[in-house]
């Protein structure tokens, strides 16, 4: 969720720089986590949120009550990534559940032969898991998609989304249980973190990721803002203490908190509105 302070809303609203700076970068965080999980490919959700960022700040003054101006970006963040933007690389793929989990059975390999440093092979099962989880979204249509985002992985309550979306809370629950079915279906059948008779595991994605050239040796891509966060196998021991139910939802979860700079175009909005 996007919270701005109603009086720097006022001031931007005014004319204020300064203040619309600040709600530019109270909006990009939550804004560039929800593309980045939409179009699952960084540069794609770096230029998704810049497009929502000016939208934003452009259309400020139509906002009629300030106290709700966040809620209001949300929503504008919400409606571009489920019927505007382009489709991203990864869409372009069109990838189903099926072609995954193929993709998924055709790529195995023990990294050994690697000769990884440790500091490397932690990374890369990062980035394979990061880019593992964001690629099976993208297998589910955008409407489920942004509901299963904003229900499962950003716990907003159904009345929360539903008005987010625009969309009736029945239309919303529906939508939310048939993506946290199918995903939790897909997970259960082949991943390994959600259960251990399932034959996909992330250490032996490395090679093939590496060669297909989805992660790159010792560089950070999707994770590298989350120095501390945990590996694969930390995640698969903490998913297994809970219920069949709850696990596919802990994996999602584990995701990283993306991090951006400001874009340089919106720098370039903000020197015109100046």
């Amino acid at each position: 969720m996007i919270r701005f302070d109603p009086v720097q809303v006022q001031a931007a609203r005014q004319g204020s720089r300064a203040a619309l700076e600040a709600l530019v970068n109270a909006a990009k965080g939550p804004v560039l986590n929800l593309a980045i999980r939409m179009l699952a490919h960084r540069e794609d959700a770096e230029d998704a949120t810049q497009e929502i960022l000016i939208k934003i700040i452009t259309h400020l003054g139509e906002v009629r009550d300030t106290d709700l101006a966040g809620a209001w970006a949300f929503r504008v963040a919400t409606r571009h990534l489920s019927h505007t933007a382009r489709l991203g690389r990864v869409e372009r793929m069109r990838l189903s559940f099926e072609d995954f989990a193929d993709d998924l059975s055709r790529g195995q390999r023990a990294p050994s032969h690697l000769e990884l440093t440790e500091i490397e092979h932690q990374l890369a099962l990062k980035e394979v898991k990061v880019g593992c989880t964001l690629a099976m979204l993208v297998c589910l249509s955008r409407p489920l998609r942004m509901a299963y985002i904003l229900g499962d992985i950003f716990e907003m309550t159904d009345t929360e989304a539903s008005e987010i979306l625009e969309i009736p809370a029945g239309t919303y629950r529906q939508r939310v249980r048939r993506a946290r079915l199918t995903v939790s279906g897909f997970l259960q059948s082949n991943c390994s973190l959600q259960s251990r008779s399932a034959p996909c595991r992330c250490e032996n994605r490395i090679t093939p990721a590496l060669q297909m050239g989805r992660i790159a040796k010792g560089a950070a891509h999707l994770d590298g803002d989350q120095v501390g966060q945990k590996s694969p196998l930390e995640i698969g021991q903490d998913v297994a203490t809970l219920e069949a139910a709850q696990r596919s939802v802990a994996i999602m979860r584990s995701n990283p908190q993306f991090a951006s700079t400001v874009p340089s175009l919106v720098h370039q909005v903000l020197a015109q509105m100046s």
